[in-house]
């Protein structure tokens, strides 16, 4: 009886817990102020030529910003290997009233995974890092799993390291919620390094945040310094991007968007539990602006960065040992699919193929798309964290890529009468 009671307590005790966090949410919430276009547009045109489809999505934005009930949307566009249009709309932080600017840098979460990605296959094209060997010949500290695991395996995400798992961590209880400083790579692998694999490598497939932490210590040890220089030196200088880094206070230069979440009110937000990303640099923890995002999808549809033979390896879905593409069509880094596109004309349909990768984690979400057949890179991040992770952003990214791909083709009523 007295065990009864004990358990009785203890579940009202923990409803009443809950019950008080969602008050003190209610009442931590921050109104996101009405939009003022007058004020709240900070947009650049690059190219005048795009005019026309550039002030048609102009004019959705902050209709993408309310659906998404973000504080701040931000997207830039390339076509041809040139930025021709970036624009953001809304607030960076609400209650310091500091408007979103193009150069507003966002965490990007596992954008990160494609940067990453592009680095280790530059290291594989100069012959600096082997991605079919074994990865303890450049992490030896990485013990002895049943079957070796190779970078190519890693990069692909079917090499069978686990991902996130449910952790005591309030209010989002995923061991991704992590608030702690960790000094190196090699100490962050600790936090999976003893665990087992799920299954043989390369005979299933498991989305793995902590399979790019190892692959971003194997970039460590081939390079001999540490991730964010190896990649300062190798991607990002040559790219100039400027405004890409580690998601760290030092590191970044101008204003970094504050995080929201968006629990209860399609016109309020809380500020997202604060978190710690150096655990996961290579796989989650970068933060960039959509147009130094752009300029880096407009790299990887040229020889700008890698050879065409490297490109196609990293941009070509992967394939099980049963001879089927991995569920998610995932290359080294990128997902591979398709955008359907509807001709507004005779109403065919048609699927041209869509290279990208979204992001999220606790406040913010980003997109890369990128749509070789037309030449077209579209980037937008948003400093809002809601259902469906990165899945209402990238949505609004494909209207976007849509827009401009018929404006590109002449088969645009709107733009072309």
């Amino acid at each position: 009886m007295k065990i009864l009671k004990l358990i009785k307590w203890l579940l009202l005790s923990f409803a009443a817990l809950i019950a008080c966090g969602i008050a003190a949410l209610y009442v931590l919430q921050e109104q996101i102020p009405a939009e003022d276009p007058a004020t709240m547009s900070s947009g650049q045109i690059f190219d005048e030529a795009y005019a026309a489809p550039i002030r048609q999505v102009s004019e959705n934005l902050d209709g993408y910003r309310r659906s998404l009930v973000a504080p701040s949307i931000s997207v830039a566009v390339a076509v041809h290997g040139e930025l021709i249009w970036a624009d953001a709309r809304g607030y960076a932080d609400i209650a310091a009233q500091i408007p979103a600017t193009p150069e507003t840098v966002y965490a990007i979460g596992s954008v990160s995974k494609t940067i990453t990605a592009a680095l280790a296959a530059l290291l594989w094209e100069r012959g600096q890092l082997d991605i079919d060997a074994d990865v303890r010949e450049y992490v030896a500290s990485f013990p002895v799993k049943r079957y070796p695991i190779t970078l190519r395996q890693l990069l692909s995400h079917q090499a069978g390291i686990r991902h996130y798992e449910f952790s005591f961590i309030p209010p989002i209880f995923s061991e991704s919620a992590r608030n702690r400083e960790f000094a190196s790579t090699e100490e962050s692998l600790a936090l999976f390094a003893g665990d087992p694999l799920l299954f043989e490598p390369d005979t299933e497939f498991n989305y793995s945040t902590y399979g790019y932490t190892l692959i971003g210590s194997a970039i460590e040890n081939a390079t001999g310094q540490p991730f964010a220089a190896a990649l300062k030196q190798y991607v990002l200088d040559p790219l100039d991007m400027r405004s890409t880094t580690v998601d760290k206070v030092e590191s970044i230069q101008g204003t970094r968007a504050s995080d929201y979440a968006a629990p209860f009110s399609k016109r309020a937000v809380i500020r997202a539990p604060e978190t710690n990303s150096s655990y996961k640099w290579p796989g989650g923890g970068l933060a960039s602006t959509p147009t130094d995002l752009a300029v880096f999808g407009s790299a990887l549809l040229g020889d700008r960065l890698l050879n065409e033979t490297t490109r196609r390896t990293m941009l070509t879905p992967r394939k099980l040992a049963n001879g089927e593409l991995n569920p998610q069509h995932y290359g080294l880094g990128m997902r591979i699919g398709g955008l359907l596109m509807t001709d507004e004309v005779t109403g065919e349909e048609s699927i041209i193929t869509l290279l990208n990768h979204g992001g999220s984690r606790a406040g913010s979400t980003a997109i890369l798309l990128i749509v070789p057949d037309h030449e077209l890179v579209v980037a937008m991040t948003a400093n809002i964290i809601g259902r469906g992770g990165s899945g209402p952003l990238t949505s609004a990214a494909a209207k976007v890529a849509r827009r401009f791909i018929r404006f590109e083709t002449g088969r645009d009523p709107a733009t072309n009468p």
